[in-house]
């Protein structure tokens, strides 16, 4: 702030990257009480994965930090204190070691790297079991990697503790559109399906998340993905287009070809599309090889209408038991929807406001079925110093 205010800001400031002991908690404290459907606590940063889209590698590295458990039970147990029933463990991923990555470290004359991989991993399920012991009304929603459904001691572990929800990065269904972004770890085809379901199997809910207007991609892609994650019973489902973030692999390549052409949308290099006015700026970035614009502009909004067309949304509700839950069931599938409602979609400003609207209304109705009663008395399990004190 000194250097800005003399008119002297250096062009980087490097913050480091703490260890997952140095990890602050938020200050819920500061924010409008029970204005919120749910929290958030993260208990691990960094990820070992490089694709190609993705800038948490780059900003957050790619070896995992984690935080030791007492620390994150402590965090999650003032949330409870405060009414939060639904928590999200916002981790880049939190499945940071694989079997794959076990078996290479295995391979290795230094044992050390294996050490340190199996400890992260007993880390990972000495949290899990903390988990457990809190109030069974806690439910939390986390990140991870396709990978973790080839671990169903894993599984097991995250449906004991209650994580029932998974973002899941699946990107593409078809092998070529996993090399375009350097996800060559993930499955295609039935492959997919079955590692897919394998979450459904242990308990676990699946956000899947696809990338639309890669280089390979057709005009059948958006049918056959929608298809797919139908196939494969995903609760909820995303579709975004592929959008160079900077510091990701995908940016580096399309700025260098767009400073060469020098293109500009008002004066500002579309390079630092960030700085373009919202409504001005473009939906997709990149010249596909194959469609145009409008072409995957109505098969994004194609996928997004399918999906959540009310008809399968009340067919997936039927992963809940009662009436009551299959309604809160379809209203946050809807809210899900409006909260996307202008995601990679030309619309104009009229929809927008008419999408928020919706949202909020939803939200509102919807806000009622997340938090619970606070709980300002709740102690935290197998806490030594509130045992003394008690």
């Amino acid at each position: 702030m000194k250097d800005c205010l003399a008119g002297a800001p250096l062009p980087v400031y490097e913050g480091g990257r703490i260890d997952g002991d140095q990890f602050a908690s938020a200050r819920w404290d500061l924010l409008p009480d029970r204005r919120y459907m749910w929290a958030s606590v993260q208990t691990v940063r960094g990820c070992p994965k490089h694709c190609s889209f993705c800038s948490v590698w780059r900003t957050d590295g790619q070896e995992p930090r984690q935080r030791a458990a007492d620390r994150v039970v402590r965090e999650i147990v003032e949330l409870r204190r405060r009414g939060f029933r639904l928590i999200a463990l916002a981790d880049d991923n939190f499945y940071p070691v694989t079997f794959e990555d076990l078996a290479q470290a295995k391979r290795r004359s230094d044992p050390s790297r294996l050490h340190e991989l199996e400890a992260l991993r007993e880390e990972r399920f000495a949290l899990m079991a903390r988990l457990a012991a809190l109030p069974e009304d806690l439910v939390f929603y986390t990140q991870i990697t396709m990978e973790a459904a080839e671990d169903p001691q894993f599984l097991d572990a995250m449906k004991r503790a209650r994580i029932l929800g998974a973002l899941v990065g699946v990107e593409s269904v078809t092998r070529d559109g996993l090399n375009d972004i350097y996800k060559g770890f993930n499955l295609a085809g039935d492959e997919l399906v079955a590692r897919l379901r394998a979450f459904r199997r242990h308990g676990i809910h699946v956000l899947g998340s696809f990338i639309f207007g890669l280089p390979s991609d057709t005009e059948q892609t958006f049918d056959a993905t929608v298809a797919l994650a139908e196939q494969a019973d995903l609760a909820f489902a995303q579709f975004v287009l592929l959008t160079p973030f900077p510091g990701t692999v995908d940016f580096d390549k399309w700025a260098a070809e767009e400073n060469r052409r020098g293109t500009s949308i008002g004066g500002v290099p579309i390079t630092q599309h960030w700085l373009i006015p919202e409504e001005q700026r473009p939906r997709l970035y990149a010249a596909h090889p194959t469609m145009s614009l409008e072409q995957i502009r109505v098969g994004t909004q194609r996928a997004w209408d399918r999906f959540y067309s009310i008809k399968h949304v009340w067919g997936r509700s039927r992963v809940v038991r009662s009436v009551r839950a299959r309604i809160a069931f379809v209203l946050i599938s809807k809210l899900y929807r409006q909260m996307y409602a202008n995601t990679g979609i030309a619309t104009d400003s009229a929809r927008v406001q008419r999408s928020a609207r919706w949202a909020r209304w939803i939200g509102m109705a919807c806000r009622r079925l997340f938090l619970g009663r606070p709980m300002p008395d709740l102690k935290i399990p197998g806490d030594p110093l509130e045992a003394v004190v008690s």
